[in-house]
């Protein structure tokens, strides 16, 4: 619908205020045109205020009076605005699309008698409720005395009443006079200069400040008003060109939405706006630049605040970052302490303004004054040399590793990257702050793609710990990125937010080769949530509680990442899948080799390790009835295995020692994939200029993953001499700290040995290597307890090699000299293992020779970068491979990508069998 405002006269500068504007020209000055319908004229709107008016005094509404307006953006609602404000109420506004609960509570906080409201709308009981087609039911001819006058709402202390979006915590009930949002909505004309003949396009609710100061913008200002279901992209871009909108105003999630239909629709019929304005959340630079590229005009941001109004803007005249603040409005950019901050410094964002709020709403409704024109917005940004303010984000300051960080800011930056971020922190009582950066990649790119991408744009103390993706975030009502869902999905899955398993069809499940099998894979989701204790029990009989615990968020993280991982990938149908089970990890291998892959495997056999048959067993009969997929245990020998369902088989994949990997491979044939999981040293990396208290932390943990019994745990840690003593105090003090006990024991860090041959091989090292133990050493041999051990060394370039151990030993070799560490690292032993390493401190040079064959972290673990849903591993071939017709590729590795890079992928919706 429209909104016409325009005079029949010449377009000519507009009163600075509504209070000079009235409806009394000819065509009332005042047009309204529903989008897609006729006309209503200014005589109409004018009925249409009258009748409203009078309906409020019929229901005894009356200046003074708080109401409450509970309505979506339509021609009912800004009649009834403009009707309330006339009438001099205490105006509030709530969205309609809060829950019913918030809605009761804010209704009770702020007093209200009267909710003026949509039909759908629930008002608590014991309100008057006023039904917006009521109060609009008659349209009167008005007298021509009838002048829509709003001085006495001008005039009020609590004329408007705003809640906050309560993005972090329960929203602010912020209270403003009149006559600060008449001298706000007129500075910020000043600014924009909007004319007579502007077409306003706002995608906005109107019940927010953003919403609210456009439709009195357009009172101000002539014109006409533009209304569209401001969540329909689709629709506000067809009406762009059919009223010749020449100014919209949406936040930045709209634009991205209207970006991706300009993709497919064009921009020929754009050329008329003229202010593309944007506001309600930081703007990223990737937005920015996609938009000048494609629209070929910039997004005009600006900076306001439901308590200040409209605090900085930018305009065509000048369309740097949020502009200058606006006329009589000063902005300070100060330090946690409050000194201000030099210019282009980051730092707190305060602003002295005029237009500031009368108070905030207490608990039983009366209004807490403000003391002072200062407002501590709780935003963080910095200002140029010129004046123009940048607002990064919220506040949400992070210390970490010495350095005070920004989480909004850090997403600003990483947004460089060529996507949507946001940065999380996770408080952890032994690691401190860790930050995971959740990118928004609809193409659902793998985390460890994102990481590269990422890592240039930030510095050593800045890298995240996690990177998670997801196709978009979820949204609050105003358009802002829904940070508590966001957690909330965080936190529903360990630290993934993947989304779930099977979605309703679409684009994403349609690129899946077998979609009829999603809803078992949500199945099984269900269950281990549902039936977590009993899946502990299976897992504590070979893992202790912490390590069994973890498995299990895991294994949920990547049942929920499938459908994003299968679809991105597209690996076309394959009629059998023959899987050798890893030695440990059964539920999370149960995931990763055969029910993920049932997705695009028609069947799938799997033999279980040895080591791990009974619990394999017990796992099996538990979710077989759960998912019902053709996923077969085999009960055979490894040669009954190899020489029926392997041989079978489109796809191989197996788990274990090198040499037994090839063994196997050379039974297969040449058109057969083989996708082989092997060993790597994962080396943990210490510099002079680390964190020794951090890498000790992290070292500890992934060490003693599984008590020592995980592949994940480095075989070597390598630390710089002048941080070496130190590091052997933190360590040695952090494992007599350490709680040993039984594995069903969640407060246990470690408990005895469960492989009977890794326990052997672990006494045997410890006994060729006594020499060398420097804390710990003591084991019992009954009960296959060993006591965190510590052997120290210095480096040796002769042969370097270790042992592969699977027990709680920290095998660390101290060096000096760069020279000596890359000439270890560079060595065919170490090469040829390359899968993950772990890098602490500044040691560019370092990262840069490990990450030609490794996974590389810096300042964090395998642990917190393991993605289930992404490619694992390096590029070393002992490491991992995978093989087809004679060519063997070592490189990171998921069976999903590896079929569908050997075997083809599913073809516009339809997969391709092959063979």
């Amino acid at each position: 619908m429209t909104i016409d405002h325009r005079p029949t006269a010449p377009a000519v500068p507009h009163p600075a205020t509504p209070a000079d504007h009235t409806a009394t020209g000819p065509d009332g000055r005042l047009r309204l045109v529903p989008d897609g319908a006729g006309a209503l004229t200014g005589v109409d709107v004018r009925a249409g205020c009258a009748a409203a008016a009078a309906a409020l005094r019929s229901h005894r509404v009356t200046a003074g009076d708080r109401v409450a307006l509970v309505a979506e953006n339509s021609i009912g609602s800004v009649l009834a605005l403009l009707a309330l404000m006339h009438t001099g109420v205490s105006l509030v506004l709530l969205d309609p699309r809060q829950d019913a609960g918030g809605r009761a509570r804010a209704l009770a906080r702020a007093g209200v008698r009267t909710v003026v409201c949509d039909p759908a709308v629930a008002v608590p009981a014991g309100l008057a409720r006023i039904d917006l087609p009521a109060l609009l039911l008659r349209r009167l001819d008005p007298a021509p005395s009838f002048e829509l006058d709003l001085a006495t709402w001008r005039g009020r202390d609590d004329a408007l009443i705003v809640f906050s979006s309560g993005t972090t915590g329960e929203p602010t009930g912020v209270v403003r006079s009149g006559e600060s949002v008449y001298a706000n909505i007129a500075r910020t004309q000043r600014r924009m200069g909007y004319v007579a003949d502007d077409v306003f396009l706002p995608l906005l609710p109107f019940s927010h400040q953003y919403g609210l100061s456009l439709v009195l913008l357009w009172w101000c200002s002539g014109g006409r008003l533009v209304l569209v279901p401001h969540r329909r992209a689709d629709r506000a871009l067809d009406a762009i060109g059919r009223h010749g909108v020449t100014v919209v105003d949406a936040a930045p999630s709209t634009y991205h939405s209207l970006l991706n239909l300009l993709g497919s629709r064009g921009r020929t019929h754009l050329g008329g706006v003229r202010m593309w304005c944007v506001g309600g959340a930081p703007l990223g630079a990737a937005l920015t630049d996609r938009f000048a590229e494609l629209v070929g005009r910039p997004l005009l941001d600006g900076y306001g605040s439901s308590e200040a109004g409209n605090i900085a803007l930018s305009s065509p005249a000048d369309p740097r970052l949020c502009g200058l603040p606006l006329p009589g409005i000063e902005v300070q950019v100060v330090d946690p302490a409050g000194r201000p901050v030099d210019d282009g410094e980051i730092g707190r964002i305060v602003v002295d303004t005029p237009d500031l709020m009368t108070g905030v709403l207490g608990t039983d409704g009366t209004v807490l004054p403000a003391r002072t024109r200062l407002l501590h917005t709780g935003d963080i940004g910095y200002r140029t040399p010129e004046g123009h303010v940048a607002v990064l984000g919220r506040d949400g300051a992070v210390h970490r590793h010495g350095h005070t960080l920004y989480p909004e800011a850090l997403a600003r930056r990483a947004e460089a990257a060529g996507a949507p971020v946001q940065v999380l922190t996770v408080d952890n009582e032994r690691r401190g702050t860790s930050l995971v950066f959740v990118v928004a990649d609809p193409a659902r790119r793998d985390a460890r793609f994102w990481r590269q991408e990422l890592r240039p744009l930030l510095s050593e103390h800045e890298q995240p710990n996690k990177v998670a993706v997801v196709g978009a975030f979820p949204l609050n009502r105003t358009g802002k990125v829904d940070v508590p869902a966001l957690r909330a999905l965080l936190d529903d899955g360990g630290d993934s937010v993947a989304g779930p398993a099977a979605l309703p069809p679409g684009p994403e499940s349609s690129l899946v080769a077998l979609p009829d099998r999603l809803p078992a894979l949500d199945a099984v989701t269900r269950h281990l949530v549902e039936h977590r204790d009993e899946i502990l029990e299976i897992l504590t009989e070979v893992s202790n509680h912490r390590t069994a615990d973890a498995e299990i968020v895991t294994a949920i993280d990547t049942l929920r990442g499938a459908v994003g991982e299968v679809s991105a990938r597209r690996p076309a149908v394959v009629d059998r899948i023959a899987v050798f089970m890893p030695s440990n990890i059964p539920l999370y291998a149960y995931v990763l080799y055969l029910l993920v892959p049932a997705l695009y495997g028609r069947q799938i056999t799997f033999r279980p390790s040895s080591h791990l048959r009974d619990q394999l067993e017990q796992l099996h009969t538990r979710l077989a009835p759960v998912h019902g997929l053709p996923i077969t245990l085999s009960d055979t020998t490894q040669r009954e295995f190899v020489a029926g369902p392997v041989a079978e088989a489109d796809v191989a994949v197996f788990t274990g020692t090198y040499a037994n990997a090839e063994r196997i491979r050379d039974r297969l044939r040449p058109e057969q994939l083989f996708v082989y999981f092997g060993q790597g040293v994962n080396p943990l990396v210490v510099g002079p200029d680390a964190d020794v208290d951090l890498a000790v932390r992290d070292a500890v943990e992934i060490r003693l993953l599984n008590s020592g019994q995980d592949c994940f745990g480095p075989d070597v840690m390598f630390v710089h001499d002048s941080v070496a003593g130190r590091f052997h105090e933190l360590l040695a003090k952090r494992i007599d700290e350490l709680r040993f006990g039984a594995y069903t024991d969640p407060d246990a860090d470690y408990g005895a040995m469960y492989y009977e041959q890794a326990f052997g091989f672990a006494l045997e090292h410890l006994h060729s290597n006594a020499a060398h133990i420097v804390h710990g050493g003591e084991a019992h041999v009954a009960s296959r307890r060993l006591q965190p051990t510590v052997l120290s060394r210095p480096i040796t370039t002769r042969k370097p090699r270790c042992e592969e151990l699977f027990a709680p030993i920290f095998n660390v070799q101290t060096y000096t000299r760069l020279d000596d560490l890359h000439s270890v690292l560079a060595s065919p032993f170490f090469e040829e293992r390359a899968m993950g390493a772990m890098v602490y401190g500044d040691l560019p040079a370092t990262v840069e020779l490990l990450a030609r064959r490794h996974e590389v972290c810096r300042n964090t673990t395998l642990l917190h970068t393991d993605d289930g849903n992404a490619p694992m591993g390096g590029r070393g071939m002992v490491a991992n491979y995978v093989a087809h017709r004679g060519r063997r590729s070592a490189e990171p590795l998921l069976v999903s990508k590896a079929v569908a890079d050997h075997l083809g992928t599913i073809d516009a919706g339809r997969a391709r069998v092959t063979g």
